[in-house]
């Protein structure tokens, strides 16, 4: 597993730190977790999907803001 971060652009340390967060979480969990889906239960990828979207807005984008990382959320929509 690995996650990209086209760097051509990033001059700064903090810079890095905002664009690679909060992508670097969902890495992590990807990587760490075995979704349901991906067993031979009834869990629907949607289902997991709703589930980590959850405990990121609740858990982990506070845990970000207390430890004082700047992070960027994509805006919706795509082109």
């Amino acid at each position: 597993m690995q996650g990209a971060l086209w760097s051509e652009t990033v001059r700064t340390s903090d810079e890095s730190v905002y664009m690679i967060f909060p992508r670097l979480v969902a890495l992590a969990e990807r990587a760490w977790h075995k979704a349901a889906f991906e067993e031979a239960t009834n869990v629907t990828s949607e289902d997991e999907w709703k589930s980590f979207a959850r405990a990121v807005g609740e858990r982990e984008f506070a845990r970000l803001e207390k430890i004082g990382v700047k992070y960027r959320i994509s805006p919706p929509g795509g082109r």
